[in-house]
């Protein structure tokens, strides 16, 4: 694997396939020596020594996923977690708080099912979305591959056929997670 530092390394990160296997694999046999990294954000729900699951460099605990996983990994300047475990549905607070005490400058997370792209105090946080199913006004789900260059290059998928997506999935999704956050924020009563 080539580290962080490297003038390239290319990352194939997916989340969410909770057990969705017409996809998993197949991606995975697409990207296996194309990719210098590949990462899965949590929530596969397949056990830690499952032949698919073994081939990822990097897995964290989703919580549809046995105590097997690591909750987080640092790898460089980067973070992989789920987002459970950080409420993420509440906000990148705590998150941050985890990145900033790693002197991390790349958050790898899943958990919403939305594809995101979202930079906080100098620190990018990527979501993949569902391998599955997004939570969205489209009915596919997306993986993203992440080129990092000189700067970093993010590329979503849709995990069905592996076209590109429109950017307007981005923008939906970070709508949708304000929205999520404004329920949250009135069902608890704050």
């Amino acid at each position: 694997m080539k580290s962080i530092g490297d003038s390239q390394m290319k990352i194939l990160l997916v989340s969410d396939s909770h057990r969705f296997l017409d996809h998993l694999p197949r991606i995975v046999k697409k990207y296996k020596g194309t990719v210098d990294l590949m990462i899965h954000c949590g929530d596969s729900a397949l056990p830690k020594n499952d032949k698919v699951m073994k081939q990822f460099d990097i897995a964290v605990r989703g919580n549809h996923d046995e105590e097997a996983y690591p909750p987080y990994v640092i790898y460089k300047k980067i973070c992989v977690t789920h987002g459970h475990f950080y409420h993420i549905y509440d906000g990148y607070e705590e998150l941050l708080a985890l990145c900033k005490e790693n002197n991390c400058t790349l958050c790898f997370h899943g958990h919403t099912h939305v594809p995101t792209i979202k930079k906080i105090d100098g620190i990018t946080f990527v979501n993949p979305g569902s391998l599955m199913v997004n939570r969205g006004s489209y009915a596919y789900g997306t993986y993203a591959i992440i080129n990092l260059f000189n700067d970093i290059q993010i590329t979503f998928y849709r995990s069905d056929d592996d076209s590109i997506c429109p950017d307007t999935i981005l923008l939906e999704g970070l709508a949708q997670l304000e929205e999520f956050k404004r329920i949250l924020r009135k069902y608890r009563g704050r």
